[in-house]
């Protein structure tokens, strides 16, 4: 289930990452995330880090992180995205 967005941008323009979590019926581990602020800040920073330098080694490819969006900002993001699919 979604939890928040990450926006970020690359050479392709912008783009909007889903951060999410299992749902409860497959593990409970994750009951108490409900948004990205129930979830540590150095683990939000790891993502962060992971998807700026993701592309380091490709030629003349770039991420740029553009911010962090909450829980209703991630659904939105899925319904427009299944909108721009059908």
């Amino acid at each position: 289930r979604p939890v928040g967005v990450m926006y970020m941008e690359d050479e392709a323009g912008i783009d909007a990452k889903i951060i999410a979590v299992p749902h409860s019926k497959l593990t409970p581990l994750y009951d108490n995330v409900k948004d990205l602020n129930d979830i540590p800040q150095l683990q939000l920073d790891q993502m962060k880090h992971f998807f700026e330098h993701y592309k380091d080694l490709e030629k003349d490819k770039w991420m740029k992180f553009n911010g962090w969006g909450n829980v209703e900002e991630a659904r939105m993001e899925i319904i427009k995205a299944i909108k721009n699919h059908e």
